[in-house]
């Protein structure tokens, strides 16, 4: 569901960003892991066609490179991840609370998970870092590389990558999802039950990693900085 978010603290403090709210019974879906560099906290949302999308939030002192690198621990299973449904109630990791709340009925443990909608796009000089991609001897112009492409001696002159991630109501996917809250019917709702409640909330900067579900191979990862603003309706004519 989407809907306003107005961080009250924090690099987004004072903007209305584009807030992406979703409730569960899956409280395991998200977790906290301790790493020598702080804990962080890392939620799975899946997808139906194999992908999985994990925004992963740390201790406010931790670098984006050590989020990213707890993140990939955590998808690859070298870092144990404490599910929702295990943790204690109070603030148990960044962004992550568990809390007791009242109830018409009984029901069961609940994850509540609000964070942000965002667009990352990056462009990439490749040859920048031709070792990190396997591009050194590809670059030799002394010898051709590539007999199979052309008579002539080929290498490589320039190489280049450029990347968009977007994430929204709709997911990493094309699928309409419609949520209906209803209202009640009328008079004050006797509140006999308690519920418990994993409320996880992403309003300051944080990783994504998409990942194959079945090979836990990152497709995907990146650092949101720049979260959607909240769409401004057009005055009426």
């Amino acid at each position: 569901t989407e809907l306003p978010l107005r961080p009250g603290s924090g690099p987004w403090q004072g903007r209305t960003l584009r807030g992406l709210h979703r409730r569960s019974v899956r409280p395991d879906r998200v977790g906290v892991t301790g790493t020598p560099d702080g804990f962080v906290t890392a939620l799975t949302v899946p997808g139906d066609n194999g992908v999985d999308v994990h925004p992963v939030l740390g201790a406010e002192r931790m670098t984006p490179g050590q989020v990213l690198a707890a993140g990939v621990g955590v998808v690859e299973r070298g870092l144990p991840l404490t599910g929702g449904g295990a943790l204690p109630h109070g603030h148990v990791g960044p962004g992550l609370h568990v809390e007791q709340q009242p109830a018409t009925a009984p029901q069961p443990t609940t994850l509540d998970v609000t964070t942000v909608a965002y667009e990352v796009r990056a462009d990439h000089d490749l040859l920048a870092a031709p070792g990190l991609f396997g591009l050194t001897a590809a670059t030799d112009t002394e010898a051709g590389h590539f007999p199979g492409v052309s008579p002539y001696p080929l290498a490589v002159g320039e190489a280049r990558q450029s990347a968009v991630a977007q994430f929204g109501a709709l997911g990493f996917r094309a699928a309409a999802v419609t949520a209906v809250m209803p209202a009640p019917a009328g008079g004050v709702p006797q509140y006999r039950y308690e519920t418990t409640v994993v409320r996880v909330t992403f309003d300051r900067p944080f990783a994504f990693l998409a990942t194959d579900r079945e090979s836990r191979l990152v497709l995907a990862a990146g650092w949101v900085t720049e979260p959607a603003p909240y769409p401004v309706p057009s005055p009426a004519r």
